[in-house]
């Protein structure tokens, strides 16, 4: 049986839940009280809930590793129906190997049937399942959202992890709720940048309001990433869809495809933030070894000594690539570029473990060396960085040295007009880049947003 898209297993839930089997309330709170010395607390450990199980059909798909898998013929699970009696048929057969798409998925109550397999239960004790026969994705994420998050039972950020097709569900667009799950997820990516001792915007990111040279405010950061990539996937973007088809650019960390059947990215907290990190440490990559007149004539009017020169033109106070204008720029130009190309540059690849959903800096790191061993979305973040580095010219409007007709150029990227600005800058530079994926989809982006003619 699959574990379906179910919170990481938590051996102590498991304990408590075991011994709640076995001995009731308030001894399964108790652990260091014997049940024979206390038998009084004795009680029965009944089920109050039943765990959601769903028989997956033939020929229906899920994904794994970025592939679409089905359950094998003759591992099928059936249901009989004699007048009123429905019985499961189970297979002769199991599952081969860890890619064989196992015929049951659990939509609710993992800890619940896990635990049932630590503890010696009466042969007449009965467990409660609720069985549902091929259930789309869809419902089976709307029963997981009503049994544990409406009742605030888990993180509903975790929920959106668990489930990725929560995120393109018109009942739940409607309200609140996706908007504080955007600007949680936001809030959640900025911190680790500011945290995350791999991150180029460690310690640069202001949590409280400080205005400091370099660095951007908390509130900037949040904003543009929910104003980029934490938006709801923009529909027709699915694998093999005419670019034509295509009207507007949604999230990278939004949602799945239109149709609702099946994941766009497969992908989490730890993934997301890895994502970041890797665009932003490519760009400060590309801003030290670039050889544009911006970047030149910023270092020489900064008098700076040789080891401080590729630091000052990233993040030094003269460096739009340090404002907030700056982040979302780049920002957009990774979101927009990496959402038309994703099928070609290796991101349906990206799986992250049932177990590592949390971004912890052990589980991001283990993801960022997941991304950097794919030598297609490495090309293209890198060749992303290049271009825009390259093509735009990232010096404030107060440089020293800039020229009046070089100053008032600049003074377009000031202000709350300056962030279409630039990022109208970025994708004109992208769509310069030698790399084919970059200068398509650089193409299709200003086609979009209605810039190519401009």
């Amino acid at each position: 049986m699959a574990a379906g898209y179910q919170r990481t297993h938590d051996e102590d839930r498991l304990s408590k839940i075991s011994r709640y089997l076995e001995y009731g309330f308030p001894l399964s709170t108790h652990s260091s009280l014997d049940p024979e010395a206390h038998p009084e607390l004795v009680n029965p450990g009944w089920l109050p809930t039943s765990i959601l199980v769903n028989i997956l059909g033939e020929n229906e798909p899920r994904f794994r590793k970025g592939k679409l898998q089905t359950v094998p013929q003759e591992e099928l699970v059936t249901i009989s129906t004699s007048g009123n009696q429905h019985e499961l048929q189970y297979p002769s057969t199991t599952a081969s190997s860890l890619h064989t798409l196992p015929p049951l998925e659990i939509v609710d109550g993992q800890h619940r049937l896990l635990a049932t397999d630590l503890i010696s239960l009466p042969d007449e004790y009965e467990v409660p399942v609720v069985i549902f026969d091929n259930l789309p994705l869809a419902w089976q994420a709307y029963l997981f959202w009503v049994i544990n998050v409406e009742p605030k039972r888990i993180n509903t950020s975790l929920a959106f992890d668990l489930y990725p097709e929560l995120r393109d569900q018109e009942w739940l667009k409607r309200g609140e709720s996706i908007r504080i799950y955007q600007e949680h997820r936001s809030q959640e990516l900025a911190e680790i940048l500011w945290r995350n001792p791999a991150s180029p915007w460690k310690d640069r990111i202001e949590l409280f309001g400080k205005r400091v040279d370099g660095h951007i405010s908390n509130a900037a950061a949040i904003r543009s990433l929910m104003a980029t990539f934490v938006r709801t996937w923009a529909k027709g973007n699915e694998v093999g869809a005419n670019p034509e088809d295509i009207t507007k650019l949604g999230g990278l960390f939004g949602s799945i495809d239109k149709s609702g059947e099946r994941y766009i990215i497969r992908w989490r907290r730890p993934e997301q933030a890895a994502f970041l990190i890797l665009c932003w440490n490519a760009v400060k990559s590309a801003t030290a070894a670039s050889e544009a007149a911006w970047k030149l004539a910023l270092v020489d009017s900064a008098n700076k000594v040789e080891a401080d020169v590729n630091v000052y033109a990233f993040d030094g106070p003269y460096t739009l690539l340090a404002t907030d204008q700056g982040f979302r720029a780049v920002c957009f130009a990774y979101n927009s570029l990496a959402q038309l190309v994703y099928d070609k540059i290796g991101l349906l690849e990206i799986e992250g473990a049932m177990d590592e959903s949390e971004p912890t800096e052990e589980f991001i790191a283990k993801a960022l060396a997941q991304l950097q061993d794919n030598q297609s979305l490495m090309s293209f973040v890198s060749a992303v960085a290049e271009s825009i580095i390259d093509g735009v010219d990232w010096r404030t409007s107060a440089a020293p040295g800039i020229s009046n007709e070089h100053k008032v150029r600049q003074g377009q990227y000031r202000g709350s007009s300056g962030y279409s600005a630039l990022n109208r800058a970025t994708l004109n530079a992208a769509f310069q880049s030698s790399d084919s994926n970059v200068k398509d989809a650089a193409s299709q982006a200003l086609t979009i947003l209605g810039w190519d003619n401009e």
